[in-house]
């Protein structure tokens, strides 16, 4: 069952065949907490997720994804707690959203809880994003895809295992690597459950600046072991320069809490 954990964990089973993967955009926010916070905080984003819900029946978001960082990540130095994926059909459906008010946002919020979360504890959870009671610091990218590779038949799941990794780009054909080599190869040796490449088209301020391309991938538990001295020239060359092409700067072991998505 391990093969089929992911076929949508960012799209729909419509978009797969109909989206075109370039117009895909993904605000990842990395989160880290307020000290003593944290059974309170996975509280709040359940209830966020209700909100998620109605933005994705009303067609204003793709899905929504919350992930708890594994603490011995990145030789047990991460640089966040959790992170948080609103994925957008494209860039003008982010926009949109982007551009709402806070006015807006409280009516939303009030809408898609009516009926199922007493009024107190809406007000409660309203007041405390207005006054950003949880977050330490808040870091946001905002990612434009390039290239997926998932594997079809297959639902998001409690605890999957992902990794998220930061990326300079070196030279003029990193990308290229990465799509026409890595990419492939990752198909044709199954050691990818889900690949996906990003270009990060924006950041906050205090974000991490030499990263240009952000990797998020399932990686196969259990896929065979590649044999290097079996690898091709062609292969060892490919592997070579596609390294050269790149710096890795640090990389987080994640692990899915909450998700909405359209299904």
């Amino acid at each position: 069952m391990k093969n089929f954990l992911l076929i949508t964990l960012f799209f729909t089973i419509t978009y797969t065949s109909a989206q075109d993967w370039s117009e895909v955009y993904r605000q990842v926010e990395e989160v880290t907490l307020n000290e003593g916070l944290v059974d309170q905080y996975h509280e709040f984003e359940k209830f966020w997720g209700v909100v998620k819900e109605k933005q994705i029946a009303d067609g204003n978001l793709v899905g929504w994804f919350v992930w708890k960082v594994d603490p011995s990540s990145n030789d047990g130095n991460p640089w966040a707690e959790y992170l948080i994926f609103n994925v957008y059909k494209d860039k003008q459906q982010m926009d949109e959203m982007n551009s709402k008010s806070q006015e807006w946002w409280t009516n939303y919020i009030r809408s898609a809880h009516k009926g199922k979360t007493k009024r107190s504890i809406v007000k409660k959870y309203i007041n405390e994003t207005m006054s950003n009671k949880y977050r330490k610091k808040s870091v946001t990218y905002t990612n434009k895809g390039l290239s997926t590779l998932l594997t079809e038949g297959a639902q998001p799941q409690a605890d999957i295992e992902a990794v998220y990794i930061g990326i300079e780009q070196l030279n003029e054909d990193y990308v290229d690597f990465e799509t026409n080599y890595f990419r492939n190869s990752h198909a044709t040796t199954g050691s990818r459950i889900y690949w996906e490449l990003n270009e990060v088209a924006d950041r906050s301020e205090n974000a991490y600046k030499p990263v240009t391309h952000i990797i998020f991938e399932i990686p196969n538990p259990d896929a065979a072991e590649i044999n290097q001295d079996q690898l091709s020239f062609t292969d060892r060359m490919m592997i070579k320069y596609g390294i050269a092409s790149r710096k890795w700067h640090g990389a987080m072991n994640v692990n899915l809490m909450l998700w909405q998505w359209s299904n």
